[in-house]
């Protein structure tokens, strides 16, 4: 007689670093949250130093983070209106992963000075 036990999907525990992945994954998400760490950033101010990413993503990204309460939107009522993003308390929770790996990569890469 076989006994061994399947676990149901309604059992099993999701992955804590899958919940992690599935919000700090791609090439963008990462670098935004890293900058966002130094204080709020403007949009423009954003897509000046992470190379590479159009308006049209980076957009879409701080929708997604918005969403996922990782990232706060603050529209100041000036002509033209600004926009400011800053990292949530949650969004805060991610700061000690990412010092960690700034560590890890700063003993892996002494070579490399930049950051980002």
């Amino acid at each position: 007689m076989d006994t061994h036990v399947v676990n149901s999907p309604s059992s099993v525990r999701p992955c804590p670093l899958e919940q992690y992945l599935a919000v700090v994954s791609g090439a963008w998400v990462p670098r935004i949250i890293w900058f966002l760490l130094e204080g709020p950033h403007r949009f423009t101010e954003l897509q000046r130093n992470i190379e590479g990413v159009s308006a049209k993503v980076l957009a879409g990204k701080l929708r997604f983070l918005e969403h996922e309460r990782i990232v706060q939107r603050k529209v100041f009522p000036t002509s033209p209106p600004q926009v400011e993003y800053t990292l949530t308390e949650r969004g805060h929770a991610f700061e000690p992963v990412f010092r960690a790996m700034e560590e890890a990569s700063r003993q892996l890469f002494p070579e490399s000075p930049g950051r980002g």
